[in-house]
């Protein structure tokens, strides 16, 4: 067991020590530089290898060194580190022990690749936190709204400052906007979707352009049924886009001034603006019965 420690101590060093030199001595743009050359050329590709290369070096500026501190004291406490591995090894040892020679290998091999999955589990999920960061960095994925466009991130943002948190909100778009109910919790949200669009995919940039409800289409029935505090109408698409009601809801577009300066113009339709129904119809209405969001 000497031997074994000694030997495990000694490579630690050599790793811990000059990486950690290496590590502090280099620039981390030299780092990111090494990432990109490596990446694809186009522009998303260089700035996530970017990114994850000051994540890269940071990481291996705080591990390195406690590796090399680590390693120091195992060589100052030598004796003790020997004693607590052989003890740790005997005990471990006696409690995987079983009257049945084969019993007891089975048992040692599943421990043992538990152990090994553990640690490959830790590395994958460590080298999944660093490709994310450089959208994540420390913030929640509420707050980033991944794998969705940006109209949709500004959108989700206006209607989350414009609304209550209990609102209710009925959602026209030409879009499967499903993702909302996620990001706009715990808000309650209704959007019907065209019989002629539930089982079609969409595609990016709308290159297939879904059927979609108007306001107009609806029955007032359905409208009684869910009793909605707002009336959201998000257009992007071709078909349903009206250039002539762009900058009909100001509120949106003093939002999106506020993001993108006073230079904006609207390219796409939002509408968000409170429901007509009389308040005491409402509550009746929320009081008698419940609908599906």
């Amino acid at each position: 067991m000497s031997r074994l420690v000694r030997l495990i101590l000694i490579l630690l060093l050599f790793i811990s020590i000059p990486g950690m030199v290496y590590a502090w001595l280099m620039p981390v743009e030299y780092f990111q530089t090494w990432m990109m050359k490596r990446a694809n050329p186009d522009q998303y590709s260089q700035f996530a290898a970017h990114e994850q290369g000051q994540a890269l070096t940071v990481l291996l500026r705080i591990l390195l060194p406690l590796f090399a501190l680590l390693t120091i004291t195992g060589f100052l406490y030598y004796q003790r580190v020997v004693v607590l591995a052989d003890h740790s090894w005997q005990t471990l040892k006696r409690l995987t022990s079983l009257q049945h020679a084969g019993r007891t290998s089975l048992l040692r091999f599943l421990l043992i690749s538990w152990v090994i999955l553990g640690l490959v589990h830790f590395a994958k999920g460590v080298n999944r936190r660093i490709e994310d960061w450089p959208w994540y960095h420390f913030r929640a994925g509420s707050e980033i709204m991944p794998n969705i466009s940006d109209s949709n991130r500004d959108v989700i943002r206006f209607v989350k400052q414009a609304t209550a948190e209990d609102a209710r909100i009925l959602v026209l778009s030409d879009q499967k906007l499903f993702f909302l109910s996620y990001y706009l919790l715990p808000r309650k949200l209704f959007h019907p979707l065209h019989p002629e669009s539930e089982f079609v995919i969409p595609k990016e940039f709308q290159q297939r352009q879904l059927k979609a409800y108007r306001l107009s289409d609806l029955d007032p029935e359905y409208l009684e049924q869910i009793v909605p505090d707002y009336i959201l109408e998000y257009y992007e698409g071709g078909d349903y886009l009206e250039k002539d009601r762009l900058e009909e809801d100001p509120r949106w577009i003093l939002f999106m001034q506020s993001q993108y300066g006073p230079d904006y113009e609207p390219t796409f339709n939002v509408r968000l603006r409170k429901s007509q129904q009389p308040e005491s119809q409402a509550e009746g209405s929320r009081q008698n019965q419940e609908a599906t969001p």
